[in-house]
């Protein structure tokens, strides 16, 4: 990314004097900024034109974050925004879209200003990482072949055995159900009968919602958003719990089917794991935009700290290491909030 000094007549409200600190502040190419805490911005340097399209004077004093950030980004760094203004710390990586560049990888930190304990806003500093992750995609490139032939026979194991369960032994149910049903002769066998068959159809619906976890058959004809609310109902329903969910963007089914059922395997194990041993309050929010998409998943723990030693999250971690993701956490109140950011190559 190209970067800008000062030139004559652009001094914007910068201070002219020789301090080292302002002078490189203004030749560097990251953004470094500041907000107060109505998001409105009190200082930035001259990165902001290649970053967003708009010189220092247009920036400062006079647009807010969200209007500089645009809908969807803002709408993707508000849980972010919304931690550094309780004093919290947040430097993480995510893309970018920059004026003539499609995505861009940028570090990203959220910096408290704090003065003797209070938050007064916040610092934002953006950094283009494109040509280091170029090289470190490199270097991973063998590592994630060997990820994905994990996953492929994972998914695999899978099919087979809802297969099985699917056209063997639910077939067989349903057979032995229809006998049954001839051999209410009298009453003294009504009873019995009745009982058995109804034992039989919940042996039947209980075999299909786990073959359908162990292998969502309606992944590729109904797609992933239908899909996803079906697990989650079967959740609501065996756990009693309080789950949301939504997503922003109908466009995310354009994803090719594995990339789309590696969203729904994350999903469905991180909620799994947390319905078996934590809460039961979980929202989650999925927001798409640029083939770049970000998971969201808020919940109460209960005080409890997820175990990532376990095989479970090391399934959850895997698929997001595959996708270049990264992990944040962080506390908001009673809650615990998970995010993390994926980013997908076009369908064929």
């Amino acid at each position: 990314m190209s970067h800008r000094g000062n030139t004559a007549g652009d001094d914007g409200g910068v201070r002219q004097n020789n301090e080292p600190a302002v002078l490189i502040t203004e030749q560097i190419p990251p953004l470094l900024a500041g907000w107060n805490k109505e998001q409105v911005c009190e200082f930035v340097n001259a990165a902001s034109l290649d970053w967003f399209g708009k010189d220092r004077q247009t920036v400062t004093g006079n647009i807010k974050l969200p209007d500089l950030l645009g809908q969807v980004l803002f709408t993707q760094q508000l849980p972010f925004i919304q931690s550094v203004l309780a004093g919290n710390l947040h430097m993480f990586e995510a893309i970018f879209p920059v004026p003539g560049k499609p995505l861009c990888q940028a570090l990203v930190s959220y910096i408290p200003n704090l003065e003797q304990d209070q938050v007064k806003g916040f610092y934002l500093h953006l950094a283009d990482i494109g040509y280091l992750k170029q090289s470190r995609n490199k270097n991973l490139a063998v590592e994630k072949e060997l990820l994905r032939a994990v996953i492929d026979i994972q998914e695999k194991e899978r099919a087979g055995i809802a297969e099985l369960l699917r056209d063997n032994v639910n077939q067989l149910l349903v057979y032995v159900n229809l006998m049954l049903q001839g051999k209410i002769v009298d009453e003294d066998n009504r009873k019995f009968t009745e009982d058995m068959m109804h034992t039989i159809q919940q042996a039947i619906l209980e075999l299909n919602n786990l073959s359908n976890r162990l292998y969502p058959s309606g992944l590729s004809m109904l797609g992933l958003i239908p899909s996803i609310k079906t697990l989650l109902s079967g959740y609501r329903k065996e756990y009693e719990a309080d789950i949301q969910f939504s997503c922003n963007d109908a466009s995310i089914e354009e994803l090719k089917n594995d990339d789309k059922l590696s969203i729904f395997r994350i999903i469905q194990d991180f909620v799994s794991l947390l319905l078996i041993n934590y809460g039961r309050l979980i929202h989650i929010g999925l927001s798409f935009h640029a083939f770049s998409l970000m998971i969201r998943i808020v919940y109460n723990n209960n005080g409890q700290a997820i175990d990532k030693s376990g095989s479970e999250f090391r399934d959850i971690q895997s698929r997001i290491n595959y996708y270049g993701g990264k992990v944040e956490e962080f506390q908001r109140g009673e809650n615990q909030v998970f995010i993390t950011q994926l980013v997908f190559g076009r369908r064929d």
